[in-house]
């Protein structure tokens, strides 16, 4: 079986069990925090466990290397409706030790 296979059979069991109910917020971070960080898929646990993270306590936005690389991009505009939007006060951003996108160049 694919892995999209099995993910979308996990999904159908979560729906059907109400698992989902547990992690029901507003779209308002409850702590007014937007976080940029690397998609690196090491980060997907590990950052919001290593911030005292639960679900709607901020705004995850992710993108390889944690850059804001052009002033009207996806990120920037992410960021201001954040800000302008959904109430958030306070961004951070999130870098790691051994980045894949530390070694690369144009």
């Amino acid at each position: 079986m694919s892995a999209l296979n099995d993910i979308l059979q996990f999904n159908k069991e979560f729906v059907e069990s109400g698992e989902y109910a547990q992690f029901f917020t507003n779209k308002y971070p409850e702590r007014g925090l937007a976080i940029l960080s690397c998609m690196d898929a090491r980060m997907v646990e590990l950052l919001p466990r290593a911030l005292g993270l639960k679900n709607g306590d901020a705004k995850l936005i992710k993108n390889a290397g944690a850059l804001v690389s052009h002033p009207w991009g996806s990120v920037m505009r992410s960021l201001l409706v954040a800000v302008f939007e959904l109430k958030v006060t306070e961004i951070m951003v999130v870098a790691h030790y051994d980045c894949g996108m530390r070694g690369l160049s144009a």
